[in-house]
């Protein structure tokens, strides 16, 4: 871990300015987490009431250290210590319990939930999605092709891996903007940032999500398919003990948060990036080889999930920073994969780059999924490529992003081609 330099709660210059949430972090996050890493790398935030860990060897010592670092409400700044306002609380009692999970819990209900999951993705799965994948980016570019502009967030870059994750599971697709709806409940839920009655709006929607996905599981149960969402619960059932219908609630939620929502966020980076890089996007369309290593330094530098969280499990020291039992921490991954010691120049966009990022984690929560959202950005940004000649921003537009504890994701972004 990072040299020694005692660092306390109070005091914290940059703890009283860490606002990732408005403006200007939400903005642009780079600088304020460039000052962190030279001045301060771990802090104390005074608006999340959580210690801020900054570089890549801290962030990367926290994450695989689950024993002395919980994973538990790890999608959200704050512990899950204290319940929710009495008319928020009725309303999401409407609903299924909030269990750990994949992402949010410890083993060994980790170790099950993620051994059901593997299998669900397996590379005989991984294998036929290529097709399917190139089918739905090809048609919905078809809808919008001859517009000569779109707002590429909602057309396309959530669009696609919806519309693939929805079928993935065995989901109707047209229930995909339904679905859609619901995720953005889910995650004003787990943010918990929102007025009172927003968040009463939210956790209707969150718990028509809960039953909505309660009642497929039961269908798969009844009647099981050549689907995800079938050996997931065919999995869950021989387990000993096997899973109850709120555990499978509860993956799916994150499945489907994941399965999209972090995918559109790293196709709408990767957009920008090529449509305000002309030279960049000329390489990509005459030669698609280069589209991996595109994809993989967007993974980098937009870190679409830009921040999780751990408690500490035992009194520990941390570049600097001594952080109590119980404490609450935010690993920032956005941050690590921007830290000079790691990537030399990190604001510069270089294909070139060997050293492994951050972007779907470390240790045993490293994303389930990362081959296939590589290989949705691959795919996507291929058929952009390929299919909108001279691909550039409208002019004027100001980009604004999704103001989320763990996703990085553009609300809109305007494009236009020849």
């Amino acid at each position: 871990m990072s040299e020694s330099r005692v660092t306390s709660r109070g005091g914290s210059a940059c703890g009283r300015e860490h606002f990732p949430l408005a403006s200007p972090m939400l903005d642009d996050p780079r600088p304020f987490y460039a000052r962190a890493r030279r001045d301060e790398p771990v802090f104390w935030s005074d608006s999340l009431g959580l210690w801020v860990v900054t570089r890549y060897e801290d962030v990367c010592a926290v994450a695989k250290d689950a024993s002395r670092f919980s994973s538990l409400d790890s999608i959200t700044p704050k512990a899950a210590t204290a319940p929710p306002p009495p008319e928020l609380l009725a309303e999401l009692m409407k609903g299924y319990p909030l269990l750990p999970s994949l992402v949010d819990s410890d083993p060994p209900i980790h170790t099950r939930g993620r051994a059901l999951v593997t299998k669900a993705l397996s590379l005989r799965r991984l294998a036929a999605f290529e097709p399917i994948l190139r089918d739905i980016a090809e048609r919905l570019v078809d809808d919008f092709l001859t517009k000569g502009h779109v707002e590429l967030v909602h057309a396309f870059a959530i669009a696609l891996p919806g519309n693939f994750i929805v079928d993935l599971l065995g989901l109707p697709r047209e229930h995909l903007d339904q679905v859609d709806r619901w995720t953005t409940n889910s995650t004003a839920i787990f943010a918990g940032q929102d007025p009172l009655p927003s968040l009463l709006e939210h956790a209707k929607g969150f718990v028509a999500f809960q039953h909505y996905l309660a009642d497929a599981i039961e269908d798969r149960r009844k009647n099981p398919r050549d689907d995800a969402l079938s050996d997931i619960v065919t999995g869950a059932a021989a387990l000993d003990p096997p899973f109850g219908v709120a555990e499978l609630v509860n993956m799916l939620l994150q499945i489907l948060f994941a399965g999209y929502e972090t995918t559109a966020g790293l196709i709408a980076a990767a957009a920008l990036e090529l449509a305000r890089d002309p030279e960049l996007f000329a390489a990509a369309r005459k030669d698609p080889g280069i589209i991996p290593s595109i994809v993989e330094e967007v993974l980098r530098t937009a870190s679409p999930i830009h921040a999780m969280y751990r408690t500490a499990l035992e009194d520990v020291e941390i570049g600097g920073a001594h952080i109590k039992k119980g404490e609450r921490l935010q690993i920032a991954y956005i941050s690590a994969n921007h830290d000079e010691a790691r990537f030399e120049e990190p604001l510069r966009f270089d294909l070139r780059r060997t050293a492994p990022n951050l972007a779907f984690g470390h240790g045993i929560h490293y994303c389930i999924g990362a081959p296939l959202a590589r290989l949705e950005g691959r795919i996507a940004l291929e058929v952009l490529t390929q299919r909108l000649p001279g691909l550039r921003l409208v002019p004027g537009q100001k980009l604004t992003y999704f103001p989320s504890a763990t996703a990085r994701r553009l609300e809109s972004l305007e494009l236009a081609w020849d």
